[in-house]
């Protein structure tokens, strides 16, 4: 047993869309519910999950599985969730595109209210053309030009947090004696997904901490060791990585390999087709990590990532901590097929076998008092 423990914050990743993160016929056909996200929440808060998050999605995919085509707002989602939980970290997601940074920033401060100082946020500063293009709200902006949106964006949002009055003229956003009450009583906890050295070089000056996954192992450990170089380049040695997993769960690592078998025999091809067009309409694709990843997984016909950790609770946290230890990582954000079952294996079983490998969470501390 390893003597010394890395701390890890662990979050879940909500199913606010209907089928949850699977493409497939076949997997667990969850509903896009409020009721049935609550109740994800309040399981994750009972065994000491540090946070959930909810994606923000405006379009789903259609075929077979209509994978995606009910999709909950995500802060008002997160609003009923932080009222009806008492100590779990609840984080909302904002499309800079879409939100006017002046409407958020009021938003948040009755986040901060109702959830008592629990709530995180996160931005995307680009995305899909046509999930927010159906809304004629995508904007025509190169790789540059998003993050230099988000930079505005999020420059306005903290003045309007900090400052009585708030006059700003930029490229994006005109604002003239803009008043903003009530504030938050801190900067709320903020992530963003960019990857890219761009991306990461505006989340490590503008954010609290960055939201990565990879395409494996190896590509995990770069990427999250990228991040903390870039990090540590500019002093910011506060500055935060949370993994995305998706996790497949087995009493054994053949029953864990026969449920992704029985999942890929339903493979929605027709959504997957759907999501690898949306994304590849983007003239700025090569420069956008998570839309490559999305299409990489259309190309593979897979009805999951491909990074999917799949197997025992014992092989689940051997994996997991390997990657969280080698990567440097501060926090891990668990996907499942199912989130109430799979989901208790994860906060205790999986949990366990963390503490065993050398990974401390406050899941593992709550548990055992």
């Amino acid at each position: 047993m390893s003597e010394t423990k890395k701390p890890v914050e662990l979050g879940v990743f909500l199913p606010v869309g209907n089928g949850g993160w699977i493409t497939s016929t076949t997997s667990p056909q969850l509903p896009a519910t409020y009721e049935y996200n609550k109740d994800v929440a309040r399981l994750a808060e009972d065994m000491g999950f540090d946070f959930a998050l909810s994606m923000a999605k405006w379009r789903g995919y259609g075929g077979p599985s209509k994978h995606w085509d009910v999709t909950l707002e995500s802060l008002t989602t997160m609003a009923g969730i932080a009222e009806a939980t008492s100590r779990i970290g609840v984080w909302g997601t904002i499309h800079t595109m879409i939100f006017h940074p002046a409407v958020v920033a009021k938003m948040v401060a009755v986040l901060d209210q109702i959830s008592n100082g629990r709530f995180g946020l996160n931005l995307v500063a680009g995305s899909n053309p046509v999930d927010q293009g159906q809304m004629g709200l995508w904007r025509d902006l190169d790789h540059a030009g998003r993050y230099a949106l988000a930079e505005e964006w999020i420059t306005v949002a903290k003045r309007l947090w900090t400052e009585d009055r708030v006059d700003h003229e930029g490229a994006f956003y005109k604002l003239e004696d803009c008043m903003s009450n009530p504030k938050p009583r801190n900067i709320p906890p903020i992530i963003c997904a960019g990857t890219s050295d761009s991306g990461f070089r505006f989340t490590i000056k503008n954010c609290t901490g960055s939201f990565m996954l990879g395409s494996n192992r190896d590509d995990f450990v770069k990427t999250g060791l990228r991040a903390k170089e870039l990090a540590a380049e500019v002093g910011r040695t506060d500055f935060k990585t949370y993994g995305l997993f998706t996790i497949v769960p087995g009493a054994s690592d053949k029953e864990a390999e026969e449920r992704v078998d029985y999942y890929n025999s339903g493979v929605d091809i027709e959504a997957l087709d759907n999501q690898t067009r949306e994304y590849s309409s983007d003239p700025s694709v090569k420069q956008n990590t998570m839309a490559k990843r999305f299409i990489s997984q259309g190309d593979a016909r897979n009805s999951m990532s491909p990074a999917a950790i799949i197997g025992s609770p014992e092989t689940i946290a051997r994996k997991l901590a390997d990657i969280a230890i080698n990567a440097e990582l501060d926090g891990i954000t668990v996907i499942v097929p199912d989130f109430i079952d799979d989901l208790k294996t994860i906060g205790t079983t999986v949990v366990e076998g963390l503490h065993e490998a050398g990974v401390m969470t406050n899941a593992y501390a709550h548990q055992h008092g």
